[in-house]
Order: C-alpha cells, then sequence, then structure tokens
C-alpha cells in the first residue's frame, strides 16, 4: 500500500485492472436489454461526481495530486468533465481512468452518463465542510468513492461521517461507497449510515461498520451488496452505474411511477422513485442471494448459513447479496404502492416500492400495513430503508430512529418473520410464502415516543426456488446521542493507492 499525506486522511484506493470477462450477464444487466431493447436506461441526464485518492503522495510536491482519468480515451468521448477542487491534477491516474470507465464508460451499463465533476477525495471531503449543507455541482445525483480512509482523531472522522450522511439525507445525492480489500479501520466512509457501502462477490473486503464515536458505532451491517468483481474499486462503480440506470428511470417516469416529489434546491424535481433511500432499497431488495457467475469464479452460495446471520436479515459477508440490475428496475418500474394506513387497498403488485414522508405517529401512523396474498409458493424479497438525520447546521446533531420490518400470515394470525435490529437504519426479509396463505408487510415505529420521519421500502415476489434461511430474533441493544462539533482544516493522512 503506498501511502500519501495530505489533510490527516487515511485514504486507499482498491483497484486491480479490467481483464475480466464480461460481467453483464451476471448483474442481470443482458437480461434487462432482453426486455427493454433500445429503451433500456442509460444513465442519461444523471450528473455525477468522481471522488478519487491521488495515486502519488503530498509530499511528492512537484507530481501532486494525481486523480484524473484519461479523458482522452474514445471510451469517454462526448462526455464533459470538470474539476471544482481547488489543486488541479498534475497527472493521469490509472486508478481514476478504471473506475471511470466501470462507472460511466461508452462500454459500461451507464453510457449516457455525460457530466462529470472529478475530485481529488481529500477536497471532496472537505467541501463538505460548511454549517449548512450545500447544493452538489450542477446538481449532481451520485458519487463514487472507490477510496477508503482514516481521518487524525475520532472526532474528525465522526463529523467526516455526519457530512457524508447529511448531504444524502439533504440533496438525495447518492454515495456508493467501496469498503477496503479485506479486514482494516477505515471508517471514511463505509460506516457513514446513508451511503451504499460495497463489497466483492468472493468476500473478500472488510466487514462491519468501525466504532467511531456513541452514535457512529461498530457492528452495523457493511457492506450493503457486493458485485462481482475483485476488487472494491471495481465493484463500486458498478454499483453506481446501476444506481444511475434506476435514477433516470425514476425520473424519467414521473407521475407514472410515484405518487409525490419534492422540489430540491440546486436538483429540481426529484420523485419518490428516485429519492436515495428508495434506490438503496430497490439496489437491496433486487440483490440475488445464490448466484452462477460466469465473469468471476466467485459465487454466493450459503447466503446467512450458520454464523453469517445478521440482526437485519442479511449476511455479514455479502450484505443483500449481489447486484442485479434488472431485479432493481423491475422494482422502480413496478411503481409505488401506498399503505393500507395511508389510502392503499390494493394487493401488492409483484414488485415496487414505498415511500411515507410521514411516519412514526406524530400526527401519522406508527404502523404501515401492505396486503400480500400469495396464490402459489413464492420468495419475498423486501428492504426497508430510512436515514439518519443530521441538522443542517454546525451542531451536526444526529437523530436515528428505529424501525422494524415484519411479515404476518394473516391465514395463521401469527408473525412469521420479523427484522428488528436496534443499530441499522435498514431492515430486511428474505422469506418463503405459502401458497394460498394471505400476508401483510409491516413497517413498525420501534422507538418508544412518536416521531415524523421518512422511510422507502422495496419488494419483488417470485415463484420460489428454495426455501431462504429464517431470520433470528434480534439481540443488540442501539443507544442515540446527540453530537457536536468544530471541524478545523487539519491535516489529513490519506493512505494512498493500494493496487490488490
Amino acid at each position: 500500500m503506498r501511502a500519501t499525506k495530505r489533510l490527516g486522511l487515511g485514504l486507499a484506493s482498491l483497484w486491480c485492472g479490467l481483464a475480466q470477462a464480461d460481467y453483464r450477464d451476471d448483474i442481470g444487466y443482458r437480461q434487462l436489454q432482453q426486455l427493454l431493447g433500445s429503451a433500456v436506461p442509460t444513465g442519461a441526464g444523471v450528473n455525477v461526481v468522481l471522488a478519487e485518492a491521488s495515486t502519488v503522495p503530498q509530499s511528492d510536491k512537484l507530481r501532486y495530486p494525481v486523480f484524473a482519468p484519461n479523458t482522452g480515451q474514445t471510451r469517454f468521448a462526448g462526455k464533459t468533465f470538470s474539476y471544482p477542487g481547488p489543486l488541479a491534477s498534475t497527472g493521469i491516474s490509472d486508478h481514476a481512468t478504471g473506475v471511470a470507465a466501470m462507472f460511466f464508460g461508452n462500454d459500461s451499463i451507464a453510457p449516457g452518463i455525460a457530466n462529470i465533476a472529478v475530485y481529488n477525495a481529500d477536497d471532496w471531503l472537505h467541501g463538505l465542510v460548511a454549517a449548512s449543507a450545500e447544493a452538489p455541482l450542477a446538481g449532481a445525483r451520485i458519487a463514487n468513492h472507490s477510496w477508503i480512509g482514516r481521518a487524525d482523531s475520532e472526532t474528525d472522522i465522526g463529523a467526516y461521517l455526519r457530512l457524508a450522511d447529511r448531504i444524502v439525507q439533504r440533496y438525495e445525492f447518492i454515495q456508493v461507497v467501496g469498503m477496503d480489500n479485506g479486514p482494516s479501520d477505515s471508517p471514511l466512509l463505509g460506516s457513514a449510515y446513508n451511503t451504499i457501502a460495497v463489497g466483492r462477490s468472493d468476500g473478500g473486503h472488510d466487514r462491519g461498520s468501525d466504532r467511531v464515536d456513541s452514535v457512529y458505532g461498530g457492528g452495523r451491517t457493511r457492506p450493503d451488496l457486493v458485485a462481482p468483481r475483485s476488487t472494491t474499486s471495481g465493484a463500486t462503480p458498478m454499483v453506481a452505474a446501476a444506481a444511475a440506470l434506476l435514477v433516470e428511470t425514476g425520473h424519467s417516469g414521473a407521475g407514472n411511477l410515484s405518487n409525490a416529489a419534492q422540489m430540491i434546491a440546486g436538483i429540481g424535481q426529484v420523485y419518490n422513485a428516485e429519492r436515495a433511500e428508495t434506490v438503496k432499497a430497490a439496489l437491496m431488495a433486487g440483490a440475488e442471494r445464490t448466484t452462477d457467475n460466469t465473469s468471476t469464479a466467485a459465487n454466493l452460495a450459503d447466503y446467512r448459513s450458520a454464523g453469517h446471520q445478521t440482526a437485519n436479515g442479511l449476511d455479514d459477508r455479502f450484505g443483500a447479496g449481489q447486484l442485479n440490475v434488472f431485479n432493481s428496475y423491475r422494482i422502480i418500474a413496478g411503481g409505488e404502492q401506498d399503505s393500507i394506513e395511508d389510502g392503499g387497498n390494493a394487493e401488492l403488485r409483484p414488485a415496487g416500492f414505498d415511500v411515507d414522508d410521514a411516519f412514526g405517529g406524530l400526527n401519522s401512523n406508527r404502523s404501515a400495513s401492505y396486503k400480500i396474498t400469495a396464490l402459489k409458493d413464492l420468495q419475498l424479497s423486501a428492504a426497508l430503508v430510512w436515514n439518519i438525520g443530521v441538522a443542517d447546521d454546525s451542531s451536526l446533531a444526529t437523530v436515528l430512529y428505529d424501525l422494524d420490518l415484519e411479515l404476518f400470515d394473516t391465514t395463521l394470525q401469527r408473525t412469521v418473520g420479523l427484522s428488528d435490529s436496534r443499530v441499522d437504519n435498514s431492515e430486511h426479509l428474505w422469506l418463503a410464502l405459502r401458497g394460498g396463505h394471505a400476508y401483510e408487510l409491516r413497517v413498525v415505529a420501534a422507538t418508544a415516543g412518536d416521531f415524523v420521519w421518512d422511510y422507502a421500502l422495496a419488494w419483488r415476489m417470485e415463484p420460489l426456488a428454495a426455501a431462504p434461511v429464517p431470520l433470528p430474533a434480534s439481540a443488540f441493544l442501539f443507544s442515540g446521542a446527540l453530537f457536536g462539533f468544530a471541524l478545523s482544516r487539519r491535516r489529513v493522512r490519506l493512505n494512498g493507492v493500494s493496487r490488490v
């Protein structure tokens, strides 16, 4: 691992070349192409950020920093690049070029992405340091972070995590982040709550959040999902590209897919189908728990086996499973369905989502129910996602509510599935539904007092192939805390670039 040093952030990027077989079959993209033909989404109209670690240390003052992709390659023809940071890249980064190719290259799954802001990762982090969150450049909706890091103090680490979470909450700015290629203590940015943390299908990545303080504790489930690459630097932009397809689908579907939208300053109209929570939930509910990959020998074969079951219904190695863009597209394209409490009395469609903007009992409901009738044996995959709240002022005070996800068999009159982690901000069910039974999928407020908050719920149901592993009861406790800080522009350790 080559180390660079600047502004205190321990930062490493994790890449090997792209010399692997085609991955598109493995993530359901070919299936999506077959379904949609020329109408397949491309990420068109989705502006993005590429944040990259410098490949040379600050001590090499003549060359520092180097973080720019080789934009002269034909795979980037027709794209517009900007470099908003204070220091220009002094050369080409092979790492950045490889990540960019997977994220938005003309031979990627998101070739329609045309506007890219490229940052030195250190400058991107420091650009978040402000009393109030600022809208991302050019209304960017997705940022890719194929780097990991650690600041000099726990206070600064906690502040950076809060700043990253705040930008997701405030601007629906999706942050896709890579875990380290192996066990490490690098909380930036995988230990944030609102990010989408990505690992590898072979499981060879860091697992679980790193403890920073009483709010950003250790042991939360990380990664959220995996992708079939040999490094997390390659897996992360694959997921970011998939997120761009979902954002385009949700935005272009407008009111046909979403029951509501919000106008966000600096971003524009954001429909429920393209919100950060919805995209994260759709990616996780769409992920495959068993795989038969062609681009890699790595496969998921023992999902949630003994010793790997997390309290929020995931696998501690693979999160929700391996990226499948076909499944996730079906969820977004299935459209929004309200809960019974919000007036939606219809049976759930085979795939879809819901966003509840006012949940928690404070002039709203504390339980949300969704009807399911299984005419035949089905497999249900459901993901509930909500954000940690971070104050839009210099205090960065946090609030994390506790929600549970339950499957109630109304035929048998008993709960048959429960995801009730006390530390995570997502809950998941992966269960068999018995033909001839009626069910309710329920979101339940587990926080004692009434509150008002939003969540996204995504689901898909399909013919049962094999009985999933049942969920264990949660045995974790969570205690939240508010946090204030005064963050100075300190020196950060950047752990350079690691080629694995």
